[in-house]
């Protein structure tokens, strides 16, 4: 049996505490300001519009954590998903959360490496998402992105999410952390947790797409805006909701300007696999 990498082992250990900030794996610094419910929604817009029109579509949520975003296609009507994770304690928070939906469900979860996911043969999927970090945590970047393509079905599209590089540089600098600003603009690699992760800027993660045969479609901050403006003042606006929902139709204006997603909070990146 391989030995377990650190990112496995730990989330292996905090996966009951996913979801609750107080309890899972801490933070080296907390100076980031991520804005994640408009970061949600962003993505979700974008996921949402290039999902397969056919609801008996075969699905690939890789990294799929504790299935929060499975569940989202759930109720958009989809039934043939597969979950995969590197870690089998996050895919037992994905079942349970899953065997709560009363609705008929054909999901499939699998313990895989997004790097190297042999579990799975070519062209077997017809929409594949990575949501928030797998690709950047695995610390094989290129590889993983090789792999969602090969995986995927032809003229079929894959979503990335990952954090943006040039974000994490005042975040570091706020946290005193000079040389792990300097670390992270020589490398790419950043440290949110105990374990070491990748960051880029759009231009990056698109040349990985193209050596993986992707056609880059759509570029995305998630947020430009929001994740800039402090968390009390933010949590306020948030709390009038049409103030909110004009700032995050402020967002879907303006993410796809490409000369602001590199400091936006999260880079997502859609591209279409073709023949």
């Amino acid at each position: 049996m391989p030995r377990k990498s650190e990112v496995e082992k730990l989330y292996d250990e905090y996966a009951q505490y996913y979801n609750n900030d107080d309890k899972f794996i801490p933070e080296t610094f907390n100076t980031g300001r991520a804005a994640m419910s408009f970061a949600d929604d962003i993505t979700w817009h974008f996921m949402k519009k290039y999902a397969p029109k056919d609801k008996k579509a075969k699905i690939l949520d890789a990294g799929a954590g504790d299935g929060y975003w499975t569940i989202k296609f759930i109720e958009l009507g989809y039934r043939n998903i597969t979950l995969s994770d590197l870690s089998e304690g996050m895919l037992e928070q994905a079942k349970k959360k899953l065997s709560k939906i009363a609705k008929k469900q054909n999901c499939e979860f699998v313990k895989s490496d997004i790097a190297n996911m042999k579990e799975f043969n070519d062209n077997s999927f017809d929409y594949i998402f990575s949501q928030y970090d797998p690709v950047s945590l695995c610390m094989k970047p290129k590889n993983a992105i090789k792999e969602l393509a090969r995986i995927v079905k032809n003229d079929c599209y894959i979503s990335v999410v990952l954090d943006t590089k040039f974000r994490r540089v005042s975040e570091l600098i706020e946290a005193k952390q000079i040389d792990k600003v300097i670390e992270l603009l020589k490398t790419n690699i950043s440290y949110d947790f105990t374990f070491p992760q990748y960051n880029f800027t759009w231009e990056e993660l698109a040349t990985y797409f193209d050596l993986a045969g992707l056609e880059v479609v759509e570029i995305v901050g998630a947020p430009v805006f929001m994740h800039q403006i402090k968390e009390d003042i933010l949590k306020e606006l948030e709390e009038n909701n049409k103030i909110r929902e004009i700032l995050l139709g402020i967002e879907l204006e303006y993410c796809t300007n490409k000369t602001l997603v590199n400091f936006a909070g999260h880079l997502q990146m859609i591209g279409k696999k073709h023949s």
